[in-house]
């Protein structure tokens, strides 16, 4: 059966199973680590230099799909359902996936460090199995300041400033593409029709407050993705993603 590597936490591993779900694709989730599965990945997908990230689909026949944009568009060639990727529609859609991809980065950056100062956040990092250990928070730390190296996030002033505009940016132009559109029996869409763009866009609050579901996250792990001022300042884009779920997102 089609594989799906993720992160249960992530938002890209969100996008790509969301866009699976909703296209009704048969597929086995299977959870990455990333301390302990980079060497399986990398072989499993030949890929022994260079970033490796999830999350990474693999089909029937064994062939690597990695990226969460790259495996939506897989999923929108299969299953059933209203396409993702409509045609008069792609160029925006498009245009919105990368919106999302690099506010998603910001979203990173300036949320990583705030785990870094909170050790339930780092512990519910850490497998179940493996949380009573010796030094379970410091590896867990060991990890956070890795993926952060990884992505090269910074978290000096500048940086995080850059960051706090990035995520901003994208929020305001989401506020603005959802104005007004919503009816009383639907929330508003992105575009003309529910389509990725959706997927894309409301990844990007969960960085401003996550989802009631989706994303598997403990109390801690919220506490880290949300934005204590911009919760307040984009409430409603928050009660708007919570209403797309509601309607789009299937529940596991």
């Amino acid at each position: 059966m089609t594989e799906l590597v993720g992160i249960p936490f992530s938002p890209w591993s969100e996008k790509a199973r969301w866009a699976l779900d909703v296209r009704r694709v048969p597929y086995r989730k299977v959870t990455y680590a990333p301390l302990l599965g980079e060497i399986a990945l990398r072989k499993r997908t030949g890929r022994w230099s260079g970033i490796v990230s999830v999350p990474v689909l693999f089909d029937d026949d064994g062939r690597a799909i990695p990226d969460s944009l790259a495996i939506a568009q897989w999923a929108d060639t299969r299953g059933e359902g209203d396409s993702l990727f409509p045609a008069d529609l792609l160029p925006e859609v498009l245009r919105f996936a990368e919106l999302s991809e690099k506010a998603l980065a910001a979203g990173r950056a300036l949320s990583l460090p705030r785990m870094l100062e909170d050790n339930e956040a780092l512990l519910e990092m850490v497998p179940k199995n493996l949380r009573k250990l010796p030094g379970s928070v410091a590896i867990a730390a060991f990890g956070v300041r890795r993926t952060l190296k990884k992505y090269r996030a910074t978290t000096s002033g500048a940086g995080l400033t850059q960051c706090e505009t990035d995520l901003t940016r994208a929020l305001d132009e989401l506020r603005a593409a959802v104005k007004d559109r919503g009816t009383s029996d639907a929330p508003a869409t992105v575009l003309a029709r529910f389509t990725f763009a959706d997927i894309a866009m409301t990844q990007v609050v969960a960085f401003v407050e996550p989802p009631p579901f989706g994303l598997r996250l403990g109390v801690a792990s919220r506490r880290s993705f949300t934005h204590p001022t911009l919760k307040e300042r984009y409430a409603d884009l928050i009660a708007w993603r919570d209403a797309v779920y509601e309607r789009y997102r299937p529940r596991e």
